[in-house]
């Protein structure tokens, strides 16, 4: 969507809110909360004088995420009514698993549409229909369209042209995922080892002092391979290297100068009850992050990444009951292989 947050009209909010079922009163106290925001510009060093907006959401206000997805639960509302009314179909990960029409994400969606004219038309209709009316307006020039392996040239076009949006055709770089297909472990997650040095090299030659280096460790480097670990098992030596370059960076002196390391890592990772600096252990976090998804599939059986997973991976059994089986993707390979470490915790 472009300029997502600037654009939600306070109207439509208000209604979404009240057909939600929350109580007019507590809508009431959440638009006062909206509508009595003001601003002022500053030009060549002075500000200008104040003025009321009249729409749109503050950015880095903890509540705008949150109305904003109730924003966005009004193209939900049309999704499901026109797949209701049979005029549009979503994606299915498996013969048995549920109908995957679209996932939100903040500002960003991702739409599963089966390849035919007409339903794209009708995608086109309902994406108008939530502009008009949500003041949202989709950046078709941000946007990227995928098409399966089975598609043909013809429909590619007609559909692309149609909806006026660019074609590609590497889902894995658009998403920021790793490739897996016909590359080692090691080679697919490059891309994370990468980010970190350039991180550091962005920021090596400021001044951060040791304070500094912690928080810029804890907050920023060791931060960006997360959402990776969520969802994949990372290789030992991957996790090695990763707390290798941390190591560098927070025992030199300087930019490009080697320091000493003074003490082991694994020491450093200890809590600092313990003597340590409370540093993670990455190889132990990735493991803690994939046994969260596990527990997950325990705990929340209603939720559509279980429901995606059972009917694909154990449709007659629970999670701490499954087997791997044959030919299944690397992240079901990854959350599985921690089903022991829930076992122990359980029992």
């Amino acid at each position: 969507m472009s300029k997502a947050y600037d654009r939600v009209e306070w109207g439509f909010l208000q209604a979404v809110m009240l057909q939600m079922g929350f109580t007019r009163e507590w809508v009431d106290l959440i638009m006062k909360c909206i509508t009595t925001t003001s601003h002022a510009v500053f030009i060549n060093g002075s500000r200008a004088r104040i003025f009321q907006p009249f729409r749109g959401l503050r950015q880095g206000d903890p509540l705008s995420p949150f109305l904003f997805l109730m924003c966005s639960e009004g193209l939900s509302s049309l999704m499901r009514l026109a797949m209701g009314e049979g005029l549009l179909r979503g994606v299915k990960a498996s013969r048995r698993g549920p109908e995957i029409s679209h996932i939100l994400f903040a500002d960003d969606c991702i739409l599963f549409r089966e390849e035919t004219t007409r339903r794209a038309k009708v995608m086109k209709e309902i994406l108008k229909q939530y502009e008009s009316c949500s003041g949202q307006c989709v950046n078709f020039e941000k946007s990227t369209i995928f098409y399966s392996w089975n598609s043909t040239g013809d429909i590619k076009k007609e559909i692309s042209e149609l909806l006026g949006v660019r074609v590609s055709t590497n889902l894995e770089k658009y998403l920021g995922l790793p490739n897996m297909v016909g590359r080692r472990k090691k080679e697919s997650f490059q891309n994370l080892k990468d980010r970190i040095s350039w991180k550091i090299e962005g920021w090596s030659s400021r001044l951060l002092s040791q304070g500094g280096k912690e928080i810029f460790i804890k907050s920023v480097l060791q931060a960006i391979p997360t959402y990776a670990m969520s969802c994949f098992l990372l290789p030992n030596l991957l996790c090695e290297e990763f707390e290798k370059i941390f190591a560098k960076f927070w025992w030199q002196k300087g930019y490009g100068k080697r320091g000493i390391h003074w003490c082991h890592w694994k020491h450093m990772c200890r809590p600092k009850e313990e003597g340590g600096m409370g540093f993670r252990n990455m190889s132990q976090f990735n493991i803690a992050l994939l046994a969260k998804q596990g527990w997950r599939f325990i705990n929340n059986p209603d939720s559509l990444v279980t429901r995606v997973f059972k009917a694909k991976y154990f449709p007659n059994e629970d999670f701490l009951n499954s087997c791997l089986g044959n030919k299944t993707s690397y992240v079901w390979k990854s959350i599985w292989a921690t089903r022991g470490i829930l076992e122990r915790g359980l029992y």
